[in-house]
C-alpha cells in the first residue's frame, strides 16, 4: 500500500505555460524519485490542473518535498499565491491494493 495526494489548482491563463514547464521539471523529476510510484498532471479543462501523486509511504512523500524539482513548484505557487494557491484543495489517501 502506498500514501498520496490528489491537488487541484487553478492557474490564470496568463501564467498556464510557466505553470506547465515548471511541472514538467517536478513530473520527470518526481517519477525519478525511488519512493515514488506515480506522479501525473491532468488537465481538467479551463486552465484547472490536478497532480495525482503516490508514494511508498509518507517517509517518502516527506522526501519528495526536499527535492529542486519540488521547490520549482513550491516558488511558482508562492508568487501566485492570489490565484493558484487561494484555489488549491488538497485531497490526502492511501491506497486500496496491492491488486494482482
Amino acid at each position: 500500500m502506498g500514501t498520496g495526494v490528489f491537488v487541484t489548482v487553478t492557474v490564470p491563463a496568463d501564467k498556464v505555460e510557466e505553470f506547465l514547464k515548471v511541472m514538467e521539471a517536478d513530473v520527470k523529476g518526481s517519477r525519478a524519485e525511488k519512493g515514488c510510484q506515480r506522479f501525473d498532471l491532468l488537465d481538467l479543462g479551463d486552465n484547472k490542473f490536478s497532480f495525482y501523486e503516490v508514494y511508498e509511504d509518507a517517509d517518502a512523500m516527506a522526501h519528495h518535498k526536499t527535492l529542486p524539482h519540488y521547490k520549482g513548484w513550491a516558488d511558482f505557487k508562492a508568487a501566485n499565491m492570489d490565484t493558484v494557491g487561494a484555489s488549491q484543495t488538497v485531497v490526502k489517501f492511501a491506497t486500496a491494493g496491492p491488486f494482482p
